[in-house]
């Protein structure tokens, strides 16, 4: 992912990928990781136990909501 936005934020605007190669790139992207991944919460491995507790109930309780209504992790370009 940081590939792409580096190449999105280029110095140069004639060296950016057009939008279509972009949306293919991150089309690519999401595909190749599994649901679990695009699901997991984001946390940092400097958060104190307590709070990382916190935000993954948290994260669980929302996935599991997602799930139950069948919303996709990202949503996908029709």
């Amino acid at each position: 992912m940081s590939e792409l936005v580096n190449s999105m934020t280029d110095e140069s605007p004639a060296m950016r990928p057009r939008i279509e190669e972009v949306i293919e790139k991150f089309d690519s992207i999401r595909s190749s990781l599994s649901i679990f991944k695009l699901r997991s919460p984001i946390t940092s491995k400097k958060d104190h136990a307590l709070f990382a507790a916190y935000r993954h109930v948290r994260q669980l309780t929302r996935t599991f909501a997602y799930v139950i209504y069948r919303k996709p992790a990202i949503p996908v370009s029709s």
